[in-house]
């Protein structure tokens, strides 16, 4: 596979737009029916992908759809093996297909992964001089993080200058529940989806401040929606303190955060002071992304364990 992968980048292959998006989405699908190992063994998985996003390209400048023998023609794909992708698309919703004239489209699919895809792009270009005012007014590192399963994923960093550096990478992962961003992005979550997020959590501890039960988080959650911000007081790393506030887009939700960190944040500087500015970054950066303010409804409460 990284012989695949070298070989591909060499033709700019992951740098097309739409084969990138849907590189991983293609290789996913295969591994989930159980046919990647398969693949992968016979030496197969080039010509795989390539059929599959032959086929999808074919589809996606084409207005009115395409039949099977159409795709067939315009790929130079036995219709067998058109037949078997498309199956495959269609139970995976990548693909739709008109049940009277048998001509297959685009699916739904496309316009989701293409709306996440270009957010992040969106979200991390305009957070940019945001986090770094806020990197410069409290001499710390700012963060814009996003939730993926049970963990904060840091989109983008930036550090203040003459500084300590914490060396957060890019694309790091870490867990929710002892982090600020982590918080502020649970906060987003009805009881419900809480509850069943969180009660999957280790709550492994990194530090001796580091919550280590529901009920705990649960209160720090509760905290967060209450107050509109999140705090961490070395509870990841030893020292280091931490302030989240939310991001909206226009759709209302809550869809990242951002946060200034560093070691002796809070006792540096008085959080009032700190959420102030963090809130009016708030309220800028989910303008940007086209969230409009409305009245602000009480927060919903995390009931205790």
């Amino acid at each position: 596979f990284s012989d695949f992968t070298r070989d591909r980048e060499k033709d700019d292959f992951l740098e097309v737009p739409l084969r990138r998006l849907l590189f991983c989405s293609i290789l996913q699908i295969f591994a989930d029916e159980g046919k990647g190992s398969e693949f992968m063994s016979k030496g197969t998985t080039v010509q795989v992908l390539d059929r599959g996003l032959d086929i999808i390209e074919k589809l996606s400048t084409s207005e009115k759809g395409m039949s099977i023998q159409e795709l067939s023609l315009a790929t130079g794909l036995p219709k067998p093996t058109v037949h078997r992708i498309l199956a495959t698309f269609l139970e995976r919703h990548y693909v739709e297909k008109d049940p009277e004239t048998s001509i297959y489209r685009m699916g739904s699919i496309f316009v989701e992964l293409a709306s996440l895809y270009l957010n992040k792009i969106v979200l991390k270009t305009e957070a940019e001089p945001i986090l770094r005012r806020m990197a410069s007014a409290f001499s710390a590192t700012a963060f814009l993080g996003i939730r993926e399963g049970f963990d904060v994923v840091y989109l983008s960093s930036v550090e203040p200058l003459n500084s300590i550096r914490m060396y957060t990478e890019i694309g790091k992962r870490e867990p929710l529940y002892c982090t600020a961003l982590g918080k502020i992005l649970l906060s987003a979550m009805n009881e419900d989806e809480f509850v069943r997020l969180a009660g999957q959590f280790s709550f492994k501890s990194f530090t001796d401040r580091t919550i280590t039960s529901f009920d705990g988080l649960a209160a720090e959650v509760n905290s967060a929606r209450l107050n509109g911000y999140a705090l961490d007081r070395g509870e990841h790393t030893e020292g280091s303190s931490c302030l989240a506030v939310p991001i909206y887009d226009f759709t209302r939700r809550i869809v990242a955060a951002i946060s200034v960190s560093g070691f002796g944040l809070l006792e540096n500087y008085p959080v009032e002071t700190i959420f102030k500015e963090m809130k009016a970054a708030s309220r800028e950066l989910s303008r940007r992304m086209g969230y409009t303010f409305p009245e602000e409804n009480p927060a919903s409460v995390i009931k205790q364990q």
